[in-house]
């Protein structure tokens, strides 16, 4: 037996507990002459070497790691290294994330233009696959869900509609986690999102909580980011729930986080290459469509808040 290969095996951080990492054992790498029963699904409790500190390394859920000095008895272990990421989300922080699930509800708390365009803007902006989840259809008509649906198909989005209730869309929405490595479910508090993993994940029984009567608005039962298994090797992060991420972009960069808008300047182009398609002479964009108020308030915005800004 590979001694060696015993005491350093490959896994991903599955959560951050205090000082501690919980590491899940990718058994791929575990030596043949050990029963792979033994080591599936564990999950470690470990520290850190020193030397990751000294070079600057942080450790976030998501990244894959190597582990060393493995105390399977005490499930204990210690992170010697880590592999490079091929993306990370700030917030909620998760590294080598490869599907967004944005979470909106179209009802307790009722959808809301300006929140579920600032969600799908800094998914686009990370540049990972997004699939928008429309939750808690069961508390709506379907002429209004139907409405809801044309409306974001106009946005250049196909939304997966979901009751957890009914149980509707959860395998579809199962299906497409599947398809991918790591996803993330992320969206305003109370859409249902820890609902929706309890329900896609039998047995888990997270805890959730309903809409607060008084504040209109989810109360945050999810304190921390932690990943779950949902079959072929697929994992999915359930992340605590805020309601106005803030939109910190390249001016130049904003109007191609809106598929409506990036769609046209893909097959036509202003006559300055610096336009920001709000009154410039030359501008070919068709400004007929629903979200180019929020674009044009959010783009002075982030002008506003930016230095003097320089234009070629």
């Amino acid at each position: 037996m590979n001694k060696s290969k015993l005491n350093q095996l490959r896994g991903i951080v599955v959560a951050l507990k205090a000082n501690f990492f919980i590491v899940e054992i990718n058994n791929k790498d575990v030596n043949s002459n050990m029963l792979e029963s033994d080591l599936e699904n564990q999950r470690l409790l470990c520290t850190r070497r020193s030397k990751l500190d000294y070079q600057g390394l942080f450790i976030d859920v998501g990244d894959k790691v190597y582990v060393e000095s493995i105390d399977w008895q005490n499930k204990r272990g210690l992170i010697s290294n880590l592999e490079p990421r091929r993306s990370l989300l700030n917030r909620p922080a998760v590294a080598n994330v490869t599907l967004i699930v944005v979470c909106i509800s179209v009802a307790e708390p009722l959808f809301d233009l300006e929140q579920t365009s600032r969600f799908l803007i800094t998914a686009e902006d990370k540049n990972i696959n997004i699939v928008l989840a429309l939750t808690k259809i069961d508390l709506i008509g379907k002429e209004k869900l139907h409405s809801y649906i044309r409306r974001l198909k106009g946005w250049g989005y196909n939304p997966i509609s979901i009751s957890v209730k009914d149980m509707e869309g959860i395998d579809i929405l199962l299906n497409r986690l599947r398809d991918t490595e790591l996803s993330v479910l992320c969206g305003p508090s109370g859409v249902g999102k820890t609902s929706l993993i309890n329900n896609l994940i039998p047995n888990l029984a997270l805890p959730t909580s309903s809409v607060s009567k008084k504040l209109k608005r989810g109360i945050n039962t999810t304190r921390h980011v932690e990943l779950f298994s949902v079959g072929n090797g697929s994992l999915v992060a359930d992340t605590p729930g805020f309601n106005r991420p803030e939109i910190k972009i390249d001016p130049l960069n904003f109007a191609f986080l809106l598929p409506e808008l990036r769609d046209q300047l893909m097959k036509s182009t202003c006559k300055f290459r610096n336009c920001l398609h709000r009154d410039e002479p030359g501008c070919v964009i068709n400004k007929d469509f629903e979200r180019y108020s929020f674009y044009r308030e959010n783009i002075e915005e982030i002008i506003n808040s930016r230095p003097p800004f320089q234009v070629d």
